[in-house]
């Protein structure tokens, strides 16, 4: 299995946006290898995002789309992200496989991304041919998480957000990969809390086609108390750093931001292709896009040069949280990380916290009480 690595980006079903990457692209550039989406409704069992936050598209127009993919030689992969069992009456059965049978033989996609292990089953009982991939979703963080899912014979995993700064964890499943011919996809972009303690309850309330707007502000006030969680963040990759993943075996880098608009994409997936971003880290990242975030917070991008290549290789949260508060009170005294709305940090102990709430924060931390 060769390992070359790859960029996979969401699709917001814009024909203009893809054209304009493959045109552009150098010899010298990271290949955008694959697409992923899914329709706005997710059918009978939903996906990972509120139906509202994403582009709605039919049927018709999500099969020419994906044919126009093909055309450009870029793979597309559907998205059957939800949660889900296999404890259903018969009329939610009769509409899954009819849903399923959609997917697989009219939109024909390159690949299925499942985070269930009941629904892989079930898809392997129709297809026995088309490449599973594991979603992150499933929360994989090492090889005993993975084996349960292995009956199903998966092409690819896309591990737990946390796996990107578990690099022990992340070796040991590139190299399980490796023997097995399975690739392994990590995400860029995604500024998921490390270990976050509502993870599950998050998409388990997006399975039932909610807006999950509570759950943004959670996450994102602890984010800007203590800002340590911005380097912390598993998910979050930046553009100069992925050849250290290639290293360690990765195939795919991520690009997450599906509800992210479409302006967004290209100047993302470009600057992972160019492993170069001059520029705010935060405008890469896949925050709630109703925050506009990086109107507000600035993480300059370019001042983290070095900060992967000592990053703690213990499992010792301590350590890890001790090495990034460090980060992050160098950054704040140089105003490489900042707030625009008024807010002021300072260092309590050995850690940087929020000390004056701006008007963006304030409000932020309301809505979470």
């Amino acid at each position: 299995m060769e390992n070359q690595l790859k960029i996979t980006m969401p699709s917001h079903w814009d024909k203009t946006i893809i054209q304009d990457i493959v045109n552009t692209t150098s010899d010298n550039d990271i290949r955008l290898g694959e697409i992923y989406g899914v329709l706005a409704d997710g059918g009978p069992i939903g996906h990972g995002r509120s139906p509202e936050s994403v582009v709605s598209i039919t049927k018709e127009r999500a099969i020419q789309f994906r044919n126009f993919v093909k055309s450009l030689g870029v793979n597309f992969v559907y998205l059957l992200n939800a949660p889900f069992n296999d404890v259903m009456d018969s009329k939610k059965t009769s509409d899954l496989r009819s849903y399923l049978c959609w997917v697989l033989k009219d939109l024909g996609p390159d690949g299925l991304t499942i985070s269930s292990h009941d629904l892989m089953r079930l898809v392997r009982r129709i297809d026995n041919t088309i490449p599973i991939h594991i979603s992150t979703i499933a929360g994989v963080k090492n090889l005993n998480d993975l084996q349960k899912f292995m009956d199903c014979l998966p092409d690819r995993l896309v591990p737990h957000h946390d796996i990107g700064k578990n690099f022990n964890d992340l070796a040991e499943l590139t190299n399980f990969g490796k023997e097995n011919n399975m690739e392994v996809e990590i995400l860029a972009t995604e500024s998921c809390l490390f270990g976050c303690p509502n993870r599950k309850a998050h998409y388990e309330y997006l399975s039932n086609k909610k807006a999950d707007n509570p759950f943004h502000t959670i996450c994102n006030s602890k984010k800007l108390i203590r800002p340590r969680e911005f380097l912390l963040a598993g998910g979050i990759i930046r553009p100069e750093d992925v050849s250290f993943y290639e290293n360690l075996g990765v195939h795919y880098i991520k690009v997450s931001g599906r509800s992210k608009p479409s302006s967004w994409i290209t100047e993302v997936v470009k600057a992972y292709q160019n492993q170069s971003y001059d520029g705010n880290l935060i405008r890469l990242l896949g925050i709630d896009p109703s925050l506009e975030a990086e109107k507000w917070i600035y993480l300059n991008n370019n001042a983290l040069d070095g900060f992967l290549e000592n990053f703690p290789t213990s499992d010792d949260y301590e350590s890890r949280a001790e090495y990034c508060d460090k980060w992050m009170i160098k950054l704040y005294k140089s105003g490489d990380f900042r707030l625009m709305d008024g807010s002021t940090y300072k260092i309590e102990g050995q850690s940087l916290v929020l000390n004056k709430s701006g008007d963006y924060v304030r409000s932020i931390i309301k809505r979470e009480e």
